[in-house]
């Protein structure tokens, strides 16, 4: 009797221990503290779009330049962007002056960084060690470079009597138009001699209608504009909301206009 009794003590223990390990080896999960989806894109109003942000906690979305395929640090070269933590779409960024951006395709790196300082104020700096770049599981830092391009007018010197044909490529839906000359080679602003819609993506061989009122002279010149379309869309707005496209910055720091010149034949 003894015995069997000394089995069951020893058969109650070892299922106690058991259980006990099976309760130590279960383990939370750990959760990356933020990722982010961006690709390569065409650019409107110097402003990038995040697909996706997924922060833990809430951190900074930024933007720093490239050098020789490095990302440049403290630096920033746009707005640094509060993210709250969860998961955020369609993030944008607004670049600044600070942005050298080429006419072609440009080079960024797009960082997510901390808001461990005073909240709500990005204070990156290199040396504080607040707001400092955000890093994975692994201890590598939450980066991606990107390239980023402008819309595109693309067109040819033509003889024009009542239309204008140009072909863009636009970065969100908008409107092409023209406008006309003083007389000396200048462009006259605001004022437009025709417009026509154009959608998001590549619009070839867009016919623009010229005014009826309106007489080209052989040699003058015209210019053909990019402008977005901002609510209520379908509906020309400018001076207005339906502002000038723009990309990148010119020495003074003001947004640069995409703008060609035609020479009539």
């Amino acid at each position: 009797m003894k015995k069997i009794l000394s089995m069951l003590v020893l058969i109650s223990m070892v299922s106690f221990f058991t259980a006990c390990s099976d309760d130590e080896v279960t383990q939370p999960t750990e959760v990356e503290p933020g990722s982010m989806t961006v690709n390569d894109q065409m650019i409107s109003q110097n402003t990038i779009i995040v697909e996706s942000i997924t922060f833990e906690q809430d951190g900074w979305i930024v933007v720093h330049a490239d050098n020789n395929g490095s990302a440049v640090v403290p630096d920033i070269i746009s707005e640094p962007v509060l993210v709250k933590a969860g998961t955020k779409t369609d993030v944008m960024i607004p670049l600044t002056p600070d942005a050298n951006m080429l006419d072609g395709a440009t080079q960024v790196w797009i960082m997510l960084h901390t808001d461990d300082g005073v909240s709500g104020a990005y204070e990156f700096d290199g040396t504080n060690g607040l707001d400092s770049p955000l890093a994975n599981l692994e201890g590598e830092v939450i980066v991606k470079p990107i390239k980023v391009s402008p819309a595109t007018i693309t067109v040819s010197d033509q003889v024009v009597t009542n239309s204008v044909t140009v072909t863009v490529n636009a970065a969100t839906d908008g409107w092409i138009v023209i406008h006309n000359d003083m007389g000396d080679g200048s462009i006259i602003l605001p004022g437009i001699i025709g417009k026509a819609e154009v959608k998001k993506g590549a619009n070839n061989n867009v016919v623009v209608m010229l005014d009826d009122d309106v007489t080209i002279t052989r040699g003058q010149k015209l210019f053909p504009m990019l402008h977005i379309d901002m609510a209520p869309l379908g509906e020309y707005n400018f001076p207005g909301v339906d502002s000038p496209e723009v990309f990148g910055f010119d020495m003074e720091g003001k947004s640069k206009i995409i703008l060609k010149t035609i020479n009539t034949l």
